[in-house]
C-alpha cells in the first residue's frame, strides 16, 4: 500500500463497479449479504476539479502550441489524480468499518495505450476522440492499485452476461432482477448503475459469494445515497 493511505479495514468485502466517463464516474458498491448480491452504496463522483478542462485532447489543445498543450496536460493529469484519490478515499471511509473495498471492475480502456505526446494523439482522429477517456481510466486503475484493490477489466456490453454466469441464471433473469431494484431503491437507477452493479456481481462471485442465489431471492438492500 502506498505511503500515507488509510489502513485497510477488516469489514465485509465489496466490489465496486465503475462506469467511467470524461470528468465523472458512477460507482456502485456490491457485497455478498447472506450469500446474495446487494447494493451497499452508489454514487456519482467527480474525477476532475471544476474549471479544469475535462477533455483537453479533443478541445483545448487543438488551439495550443505543443509546449502549451503539454503544460495543460500536466495540470489536467494532476487534477484527475487528486480528484480520483479523493473520491476513492471518501468511498472507503463511508463504507468502513462494516465494509472494505477488495476490488473494482471497470470497462476495458478505450485505447490499448495513450501516446506519449499531444502531437502524437492529434495525428489520429480515432485516438483524439478516445485519448481523454484514457486519462480517467488510467487514473482510476492506478488509484485502485495504490490501495491494494484488484482491478478487473470487462468488455463493454457484457456486464449482464458476466453476472448471469456467476449466478448460474440467464442474462434475461439477471437484467430483470437488476432493473426491478428501481422499485426499492431511490432514483437514480440508470443503465449505468445497472451495468456497474451487474459487472460487480460478476466479480463478486470470485471474492465473497458463498452460495448462488435463485433469482427470486436476490437480496435487495437500501444503499447509502450520495
Amino acid at each position: 500500500m502506498a505511503a500515507g493511505l488509510p489502513e485497510r479495514s477488516r469489514g465485509r468485502a465489496v466490489v465496486v463497479g465503475v462506469a467511467d466517463h470524461n470528468g465523472w464516474a458512477v460507482l456502485v458498491s456490491a457485497a455478498a449479504v447472506n450469500g446474495k448480491p446487494a447494493v451497499v452504496d452508489r454514487r456519482r463522483v467527480a474525477l476532475i476539479e471544476n474549471g479544469v478542462p475535462s477533455q483537453p485532447y479533443h478541445h483545448e489543445t487543438l488551439a495550443l502550441s505543443d509546449a502549451e498543450s503539454e503544460q495543460l496536460l500536466r495540470k489536467v493529469r494532476r487534477s484527475i489524480t487528486e480528484s480520483t484519490a479523493l473520491a476513492f478515499d471518501r468511498l472507503s471511509a463511508d463504507l468502513s468499518p462494516r465494509y472494505r473495498v477488495s476490488s473494482i471492475t471497470i470497462r476495458q480502456p478505450p485505447l490499448e495505450r495513450l501516446p506519449a505526446t499531444v502531437g502524437e494523439v492529434h495525428r489520429s482522429y480515432h485516438v483524439t476522440c478516445r485519448a481523454d477517456g484514457m486519462l480517467y481510466h488510467s487514473a482510476i486503475c492506478a488509484a485502485a492499485r495504490e490501495r491494494d484493490w484488484k482491478v478487473a477489466l470487462h468488455p463493454r456490453g457484457e456486464e449482464m452476461s458476466k453476472a448471469a454466469e456467476a449466478l448460474q441464471v440467464s442474462a434475461d433473469e439477471v437484467e430483470r432482477f437488476i432493473d426491478d431494484l428501481k422499485l426499492t431503491l431511490k432514483a437514480p437507477w440508470t443503465a449505468e448503475h445497472r451495468n456497474a452493479f451487474a459487472a460487480a456481481i460478476g466479480r463478486l462471485s470470485q471474492v465473497r459469494l458463498d452460495s448462488v442465489p435463485q433469482p427470486a431471492t436476490i437480496h435487495r438492500r437500501r444503499p447509502k445515497e450520495r
